[in-house]
């Protein structure tokens, strides 16, 4: 393992740690992705058929987005570079008794998937890319056309430059990475501002990523945060200013 990738696991494995013992992990999908994901599956399967497909959530974290695909009556994957997100995530499947349809939980970065060219139905990914570099942002996006089918779909949800971080310390950006931050403001490994590398995208950088996709949409979605929890954050305002992506291969 490069010293690069040790040290986002070990960022990663620090930020679970922390939330594991304040229990602040997410055990709700993302509403973006839910939405998302079933006006693609609507439109296209039976309820019947559904159970014949195949997702992989790239950065499943403690699996909640997993969960809900689950219960949707699919089989289920995901990688993760964190250990202790992998088994958050099993345990999250197995208590809500769908375990049984798991395809495979396993220790990966996004650039680098253990799956076969072609052969998955679906792939998320939910405020995972954002924390990739150049190179490797590159590298996971032509990770997922590598691994979707045909038709397949993609939805992520990731950074915009609108969101109040970036707009408030743009000067701060990497030179030669427009849009990147490296954030370490030493609050809490729970918040955006103490995680290290952020990339802030732009409409038509998602474009340019999904080049050969039959169908690339970014929907952006705004909404504040509330007051208190804004200055948590250090700020008196805070807006999430965040992009759906919603690509069919």
């Amino acid at each position: 393992m490069s010293g690069g990738r040790q040290e986002a696991k070990q960022l990663w494995e620090d930020s679970f740690d922390e939330q594991i013992a304040k229990q602040a992990f997410n055990t709700s999908p993302v509403e973006a992705l839910v939405r998302t994901v079933s006006y693609y599956l609507r439109d296209r399967f039976t309820a019947d058929e559904i159970g014949g497909l195949h997702f992989m959530e790239m950065g499943c974290g403690a699996g909640p987005n997993l969960r809900w695909l689950a219960g949707r009556g699919m089989r289920v994957s995901g990688v993760d570079i964190s250990p202790k997100a992998l088994e958050l995530a099993r345990q999250n499947l197995g208590s809500a008794g769908v375990g049984g349809q798991i395809g495979q939980l396993v220790e990966a970065p996004a650039t680098e998937t253990p799956f076969e060219d072609e052969s998955l139905d679906g792939v998320i990914e939910a405020c995972v890319f954002q924390h990739l570099d150049k190179d490797e942002r590159i590298r996971a996006f032509a990770e997922v056309k590598r691994v979707l089918k045909p038709g397949g779909v993609f939805v992520g949800y990731m950074l915009d430059v609108g969101h109040t971080v970036y707009q408030k310390r743009r000067d701060e950006q990497m030179e030669g990475d427009p849009g990147t931050l490296i954030l370490s403001d030493g609050r809490s490994k729970l918040y955006l501002t103490d995680i290290g590398i952020s990339h802030f995208y732009r409409k038509e950088e998602l474009i340019s990523l999904l080049d050969g996709f039959e169908v690339v949409d970014p929907c952006l979605t705004t909404y504040y945060l509330p007051e208190d929890e804004a200055r948590r954050r250090g700020y008196d305002s805070y807006l999430q200013s965040m992009w759906t992506v919603y690509a069919v291969k």
